[in-house]
């Protein structure tokens, strides 16, 4: 048989088809024609020494035996020269390999598949001490969404460098054209000095002839695997985005299997997406026709972003470590710390986890002795307390040195770590005069061999405004200091290894701990008390009622949370019940027993908030970020009203009820609402985002809030007329939602004392403001962000700041 010409072949078919069918059978033959192209091809290379790491095969370089390669689906092993040949498959866009332990490579994992058959993927390697031992170290960021740079980029980088960092993965939301674009050019392995490896987000998924196809021109394939220290790593894409991707979650799994199934079962293998796959201990990721059980492929970690917020959590029945992080470049959505996540990984799995707030370079403060007022001398010694921090590197030891007004040296001390962030001492002062002017230095050597040295001025006086300093070892976050039954109680979180989280009481005259009560997780927002019990609720939604003078567990209830966001709000005790929980299980509890009272039934969803729940009447306010503010009937629990509408669903702020009346911010406003039905009686338009977890004030003159970039601003409380506005300093550490560099971020409630107003500010200062101006009477630098509100008992000013400290202050 004779071939048929083109116009003869045409004609046969329009002689059967009309002209539109002819078309969609031209490309389903293309289509087959490339299929069978593909499918038969043969995909070869070599995985080389790279010697001189001039990314070539060089005849004299060895191949490197028993590196798994991959052409999307398929996996095999190199022989003993190094060389492979795959098959490769329909949708074959990629060769890349397994980079094995040990090992860093010359240029990127991943080669895209030439148009000719005949092309040599070669994959150059260079021997990596970072990545071989027993234990590996990595960095984890996400959720950067910019195209900007700044300083976090310089604090990962080097920090990176100084602490013997093997790779750094970003687990996506890059985000977008410009954010895709800009990474792709200033946050590579090159720019970095370490090996970054990028998991594809829901907006990495955009505008193209497929979701994905931008992200693979800029990053390759959006599924993978490495190997470091005694661990499998894979990352792994997300199932939907923006855009519609081309793979399929059956094709992942495919994947997954081949890879999986060339691991040593004894490996552990962590997973990097952008989203967390399950909330409960059974991670089955499933397709339409096929599924894989990760338990049983020795699954240690799902590392993961997405949420904007701080959440590590390790299953009790599993101990798979669930890791989540905010943004490193700014606050997160639940107003969470910017930071980025340190892992360290052993046979075991995850051995440690700590996070790094960015933006800190050689910050040093001494709080105590500070002038004449922020002195502390405590049974014969003067308590020396700093706080210390680096983005960039760890603090190895801090010292301080005492010298008289005529330079002598009289004494110095060893400094002992509280916190990450606190280091405290003692120095007998037998060896000081008092009332003499005094200097102290401090000198702080950090792990980079970088030193510190800080000199300030002081004096022992009789008096002082420093009642006592204590440090309870651990991050204190919005939980203000708490006084019942002549006690005084705090809460820490660890956004680690949950270890330093719990409740710790003191003595309010001395500061001597009494009691502590480690938690299950953080303990995120304030506590409650009522008949004798103190009540939280962590982050994995379990309260805990405990004795008030003992600290013994009365008991202990699981809420129900089965999904994220974890719980960082508070709830509130009335008359015998506790209101606590968010979404499906927000409920009301029996305070004595815990027994259930109500469960909310009637909405789901939405982001974590850092909102205290409010009792205005007969109703309790609640709300979910990106959702709603909601009021329910306290004594039922049904669903009275909500509000989505003019920025009441992007909250963070906990409302205030007066006369009456529910003061409450939106986005960009203050509301005044009527409890019973939500409806607006009074609102105030501002230019100030009110993204904070503070509450107004209201007094008989000002409504007064803080905000998320400018301080405190106050309203004519008649007028409603902006009166004054006072700017704080720039935030240490970034809290409120997508707030970054240069924001003077005020987290903390303002309080009124007898005619002065009260607040501490993320700029690590306590502030004494005039009502009436707004002027600045006095401020006390802590050296930590102060988030957690005040607390004011019988003259004394309480005050818990983010490095663990808390402090009694009088003459204020």
């Amino acid at each position: 048989m004779t071939a048929l010409s083109g116009s003869r072949f045409n004609r046969l078919l329009l002689f059967k088809f009309t002209h539109k069918q002819t078309m969609r059978i031209l490309a389903i033959l293309f289509f087959y024609l490339s299929f069978v192209g593909i499918a038969n091809a043969q995909f070869k290379g070599k995985v080389f020494l790279d010697k001189n790491k001039n990314k070539l095969a060089d005849t004299s370089e060895p191949g490197i035996a028993n590196v798994a390669v991959s052409d999307g689906q398929n996996v095999l092993s190199t022989d003993k020269e190094g060389s492979f040949n795959l098959p490769g498959h329909s949708k074959t866009r990629f060769i890349f390999i397994t980079i094995p332990a040990g090992y860093k490579l010359t240029d990127k994992h991943y080669i895209k598949v030439g148009e000719t058959t005949d092309k040599v993927y070669n994959f150059g390697l260079v021997e990596d001490p970072t990545s071989a031992g027993t234990s590996v170290k990595m960095l984890q960021i996400t959720d950067t969404e910019t195209d900007k740079y700044n300083d976090w980029i310089v604090n990962v980088k080097n920090y990176a460098k100084k602490q013997g960092i093997s790779f750094i993965v970003h687990t996506g939301d890059i985000c977008y054209e410009k954010g895709l674009n800009f990474h792709a050019n200033q946050i590579t392995s090159e720019t970095l000095g370490k090996q970054i490896f990028y998991c594809i987000g829901n907006h990495d998924l955009v505008k193209g002839a497929y979701g994905e196809e931008l992200f693979e021109n800029l990053f390759g394939p959006v599924y993978y695997s490495f190997d470091a220290g005694p661990a499998h790593f894979i990352v792994t894409p997300m199932r939907s985005g923006d855009f519609q991707p081309s793979y399929t979650v059956d094709e992942v799994i495919s994947w997954m299997k081949n890879d999986l199934a060339a691991v040593d079962k004894n490996k552990p293998v962590i997973i990097f997406n952008h989203d967390l796959l399950t909330y409960n201990d059974q991670f089955i990721l499933k397709g339409k026709n096929d599924s894989i059980n990760l338990n049983d492929n020795n699954l240690k970690a799902w590392v993961y972003g997405h949420w904007h917020n701080n959440f590590v959590r390790k299953s009790e029945k599993t101990g798979i470590h669930y890791i989540s992080s905010a943004p490193p470049d700014k606050g997160g959505i639940d107003n969470s710390a910017g930071q980025f996540l340190s892992i360290e990984i052993d046979k075991n799995g995850v051995k440690k986890v700590k996070p790094h707030y960015t933006y800190l370079h050689k910050h040093l403060v001494v709080t105590t002795p500070s002038g004449s007022d922020m002195v502390k001398v405590k049974n014969g010694a003067l308590i020396v307390n700093a706080n210390v921090y680096d983005s960039e590197t760890t603090v190895m030891n801090v010292k301080s040195i005492i010298y008289d007004g005529k330079g002598n040296k009289l004494a110095e001390t060893a400094l002992t770590a509280n916190t990450d962030w606190n280091w405290e001492g003692k120095i007998p002062v037998t060896k000081l005069a008092k009332g003499k002017p005094l200097t102290i230095q401090t000198e702080v050597v950090f792990a980079d061999g970088e030193q510190h040295i800080q000199k300030q001025s002081f004096k022992i006086d009789t008096e002082t405004s420093l009642k006592w300093i204590s440090n309870i070892k651990g991050n204190v976050w919005k939980t203000a200091p708490l006084f019942a039954e002549g006690r005084l109680f705090a809460a820490t979180i660890d956004d680690g290894n949950n270890i330093n989280c719990g409740i710790t009481a003191l003595d309010p005259q001395s500061g001597k701990v009494l009691w502590h009560y480690k938690t299950r997780n953080s303990i995120k927002h304030e506590i409650a008390y009522d008949r004798g019990l103190v009540l939280c609720t962590d982050m994995e939604g379990f309260t805990y009622a405990l004795e008030a003078s003992s600290g013994e567990l009365v008991w202990k209830k699981d809420l129900g949370m089965k999904s994220l966001p974890g719980y960082i709000s508070a709830g509130v005790a009335e008359n015998g019940i506790y209101y606590t929980g968010a979404e499906g299980y927000f409920q009301a509890l029996e305070v004595k027993s815990g027994k259930t009272i109500w469960v909310n039934k009637e909405w789901r969803g939405g982001e974590g908030t850092p909102e205290k729940m409010t009792i205005a009447g007969d109703v309790i306010i609640t709300g979910s970020n990106w959702q709603s503010l909601f009021g329910h009937d306290k004594r039922t629990g049904k669903l009275l009203w909500k509000r989505s509408d003019e920025g009441l669903r992007f909250r963070s702020s906990t409302g205030k009820y007066v006369n009456g009346k529910l003061y409450i911010t939106g986005l960009n406003a203050i509301f005044v609402l009527d409890p019973q039905t939500g409806k607006t009686l009074q609102k105030i338009d501002a230019n100030y985002e009110f993204k904070v977890m503070a509450s107004p004030l209201v007094t008989d003159k000002h409504i007064i809030m803080p905000t998320a970039k400018h301080g405190v601003v106050a309203y004519d409380v008649n007028t409603l007329q902006e009166t004054w506005n006072t700017t704080t300093g720039n935030a240490l550490v970034y809290s409120a939602p997508y707030a970054g560099p240069e924001s003077a971020t005020v987290e903390c409630s303002v309080i009124k004392y007898k005619n002065k107003l009260l607040l501490g500010a993320s700029d690590g200062y306590i502030y004494v403001l005039d009502e009436n101006s707004g002027n600045v009477l006095r401020k006390i630098n802590l050296g930590a962000p102060i988030f957690a509100d005040l607390s004011v008992v019988e003259n004394t000013l309480y005050v818990a700041d983010f490095a663990g400290n808390v402090f009694a202050l009088t003459n204020f």
